[in-house]
């Protein structure tokens, strides 16, 4: 009896706290849409506080808990605004999520993932992990997981499903452009760590290519680094390989873009309002080496706002395919309860105005990455045009 009345008790408790939230809610809320000043009033609010109490009293399973009816609520108020980048993060994820960009190590197959027309969609494989040994690309379709359809499901759940131990098994059922049939990929799950930046020396020593892989906190020092070993060696360009690289931290966008623009804008960000922020270049010391930048289906998000300042600034010339065109900004706002929400905020333009959500980067010099060729075609492009064509790089308008 003591138990079941502390039980009452805490649900009781929750119940007042979670009313207590939706009023403060209601009076702080206000905004102003398409013009017209609206407030949220309790009214509106009101059928979510009904739905809750009908649940708690008279829902045939007693033992509901209260706090998945508000994560529930939370998710659906978020699906509502259509946004694949605007989700509820639970305290696992969030922390999960938090290690991921700050320390560059995971657990999991190696791809990222995002929702696109409400089907669950590879942005990118990330370099040397399961998922990209096993052949997995930029867009392609993950129609099941382990033979359950993907339809309707969340991201959160998607990720959770393909996670689980080091050494277990994943079959991703996919679709994928140009071929007619659905095949079936099995993925081994392993310890994912990310090395943000990896370079070498090509032809003869004439060419320094650096491959970025994503843009977390240690890849601003490390590119650093590297350039500041190739400053020793005379060099006839540089190689930045920014292919299947699906973004990360702003703050490191700018970091990487301002080693290779001495000065000028570094991309511009707007919010729902008319005010426009922008990100100037840090400054570098630098030589002024020829440059290219390669990028496909896969660069995504910050990838891309290096690779539009760099094409803005008439820095060097952008080869490959087009990005993908990830270009919202996202806040995270941490919840009581160690939970977070992510909240597109913002949106991305190139210096010189141009929009990247939905549209991408367009290359200055296409060059299509042949699926079934062991060579790489695109970087020999980038080869070939810094060695022959001896780097005319091309002015842009604004957009």
């Amino acid at each position: 009896m003591v138990d079941i009345m502390k039980k009452s008790l805490k649900i009781r408790l929750l119940l007042i706290f979670f009313i207590v939230i939706v009023f403060a809610l209601a009076y702080l809320v206000s905004d102003t849409v398409n013009g017209s000043s609206y407030k949220v009033i309790l009214n509106d609010l009101d059928p979510l506080k009904e739905v809750f109490n009908f649940i708690r009293n008279d829902y045939i399973d007693k033992e509901v808990d209260p706090t998945r009816l508000v994560q529930g609520a939370i998710k659906g108020m978020l699906q509502e605004l259509n946004d694949p980048y605007s989700r509820y993060l639970n305290p696992i994820t969030f922390q999960r999520e938090q290690e991921n960009i700050l320390m560059g190590h995971f657990g999991g197959l190696g791809i990222h993932v995002t929702m696109v027309e409400e089907q669950l969609t590879v942005i990118s494989p990330i370099e040397d992990t399961p998922a990209y040994q096993a052949g997995i690309k930029a867009n392609d379709k993950i129609m099941a997981i382990d033979g359950e359809s993907t339809k309707g499901i969340s991201l959160d759940e998607a990720v959770n499903l393909m996670r689980g131990e080091e050494g277990t098994a994943v079959t991703l059922t996919i679709k994928r452009e140009n071929i007619e049939d659905n095949f079936e990929v099995v993925i081994i799950r392993a310890t994912i760590s990310v090395e943000a930046v990896k370079e070498k020396l090509l032809e003869d020593n004439q060419i320094g290519y650096i491959r970025i892989s994503t843009f977390n906190a240690n890849t601003g020092p490390e590119l650093k680094r590297v350039l500041n070993d190739f400053s020793k060696i005379p060099l006839e360009g540089i190689i930045i390989d920014l292919r299947n690289n699906p973004g990360g931290l702003l703050e490191s966008a700018i970091d990487v873009a301002s080693q290779f623009i001495k000065v000028g804008d570094i991309v511009r960000i707007k919010g729902r309002s008319s005010f426009t922020k922008a990100y100037y270049s840090y400054g570098n010391t630098y030589p002024d080496w020829p440059l290219v930048v390669l990028v496909n289906k896969g660069s995504a998000s910050a990838s891309e706002i290096v690779a539009g300042a760099i094409q803005d600034n008439s820095e060097g010339v952008v080869l490959g395919e087009t990005s993908f065109g990830k270009g919202l900004v996202q806040q995270i706002y941490p919840l009581s309860d160690n939970s977070a929400v992510t909240i597109s905020t913002s949106e991305y333009y190139t210096p010189k105005g141009r929009v990247i959500n939905n549209i991408g980067i367009e290359p200055d010099i296409s060059v299509t990455e042949e699926v079934d060729s062991e060579e790489d075609v695109q970087l020999e492009a980038a080869l070939n045009f810094l060695l022959k064509e001896k780097v005319i790089i091309p002015s842009r308008d604004t957009g």
